[in-house]
């Protein structure tokens, strides 16, 4: 967790993580402008990822049991509602 800074987007002002030090380790080839990184940032990420998993548990078991197609995105969005603003985002990490 301590590869993630937190960016507010300035017109919806919601958090959101984003990595800070690439693949490789190396933290020069990432734009970090705006993006805040701290030592509570990582913590508090933990926490998120925590709370969801303990809430979604029976939902995680049950998509990664039956290897559902798109999982991400029926567990982020059609199960949990947890990612309907960012659908028209690329997330490759999930």
């Amino acid at each position: 967790m301590k590869e993630y800074g937190e960016q507010i987007d300035p017109s919806t002002h919601r958090k959101n993580y984003v990595r800070v030090v690439s693949r490789n380790g190396e933290s020069n080839e990432l734009d970090l402008q705006g993006i805040r990184i701290d030592s509570d940032i990582s913590g508090t990420l933990k926490f998120a990822c925590e709370s969801i998993v303990e809430e979604y548990e029976d939902e995680l078991i049950e998509f990664f049991s039956r290897e559902a197609d798109n999982v991400k995105d029926k567990l982020c969005s059609k199960r949990t509602d947890l990612c309907d603003h960012a659908l028209h985002i690329s997330h490759d990490e999930l």
